[in-house]
């Protein structure tokens, strides 16, 4: 038997449920469209000219998703800001989300009031923390999110209603047929890469012991396969407690793949893993298969297919995949995936500086 088979030990690996959390990741997604399809709605003032998303760590991603549904179903460009300051750009024809799980993030905070100062069209999502009382009391749209969970976890509540609420403000096509054969491709995979599958028949605990011991190069075969790769990044980085590394196709040709050529000398440990799409194009599968023919014996290399018929059903499968190995990457290591010591050190000096 595999180590990754024997239940107790994953058990004792995860004394915060991380698992638990995971494999409810569709009925997650299910709860958080019907919080945004119930939330009331006024209506716009002025047709927005962009959608900006405000949030950090696991509060962001969930905006770079719905990014990548703009740039396949809408018309308006979408911007993810990961930081205090928001652009000059954003002013009262412009809709802002401000995402933050806790609702006391302190970079999100600091963009609603910016927000706010400028007149923007602003809709806030939190679980509660003091973005909901900044939004309360100036009343500001709030959709209050579940909370008691590591943002990380909780992707569904952080993107699902950005996707609904700009359905419902007519800024993106009703998307409800993708949406469901996201949800059964959800179930599917889940089905597919719980921990009651064995590992000869689980890819994720596969990939997982390919990976271990070794530090992942994540690339995305273009277009919103860079966000993916961006999520697998973060989540190997938080629940794995390893480095691991993210570019995308056709970026990456023009640049670090100028790296491979020291990289007998430096790569004994690294590990390619490629998240593509069956409906790439010609250039984009040549780039892939001349890029690991350069790459050789250097790391090993490993690829990872999207399933389903649509962008969202895809972005989440890949997604979902990701989130597994993550977590059969941190038992594999032997550490405690819901722990972010070090993040939270990182807070209590923040919390000092007044400035």
């Amino acid at each position: 038997m595999h180590m990754l088979d024997e239940s107790g030990l994953l058990v004792q690996r995860d004394p915060h449920g991380m698992m638990a959390l995971t494999l409810d990741f569709p009925a997650q997604c299910e709860h958080a469209m019907r919080l945004a399809s119930d939330l009331p709605l006024p209506a716009l003032p002025d047709a927005p000219r962009q959608v900006v998303v405000c949030g950090m760590g696991g509060s962001a991603i969930g905006g770079d998703y719905l990014r990548a549904l703009f740039e396949e179903y809408g018309d308006l460009p979408v911007q993810v800001i990961r930081d205090y300051q928001l652009p000059q750009s954003v002013d009262a024809r412009t809709l802002v989300f401000a995402v933050s799980y806790s609702g006391n993030t302190e970079e999100t905070l600091a963009c609603y009031r910016q927000a706010r100062e400028r007149g923007a069209m602003i809709l806030a999502l939190s679980s509660g923390g003091e973005l909901q009382q900044r939004a309360v009391a100036d009343g500001i749209p709030h959709l209050q999110l579940p909370g008691g969970q590591p943002p990380r976890t909780a992707l569904g509540y952080l993107f699902v209603p950005l996707m609904r609420l700009s359905e419902r403000l007519g800024l993106l096509p009703d998307l409800s047929q993708p949406y469901a054969q996201m949800l059964r491709r959800l179930a599917q995979t889940r089905d597919a890469l719980q921990p009651e599958v064995p590992f000869e028949r689980n890819p994720a605990k596969q990939l997982a012991q390919a990976l271990h011991g070794r530090i992942p190069l994540i690339y995305g075969s273009g277009g919103a396969r860079a966000t993916v790769a961006l999520r697998w990044k973060g989540q190997i980085n938080e629940n794995a407690k390893q480095h691991a590394f993210a570019y995308t196709f056709p970026e990456l040709n023009h640049n670090e793949i100028l790296g491979w050529v020291k990289a007998a000398e430096q790569a004994h440990n690294w590990s390619v893993v490629v998240l593509r799409d069956p409906d790439e194009s010609a250039k984009i599968r040549t780039r892939i298969e001349v890029t690991r023919r350069l790459v050789g014996e250097r790391a090993t290399w490993h690829e990872l297919i999207a399933e389903g018929a649509t962008l969202l059903e895809r972005l989440m499968h890949l997604t979902y995949f990701g989130d597994f190995v993550s977590l059969y990457l941190a038992f594999l290591n032997g550490v405690d995936p819901e722990n972010i010591d070090y993040i939270n050190i990182l807070k209590a000096e923040l919390a000092r500086v007044t400035e």
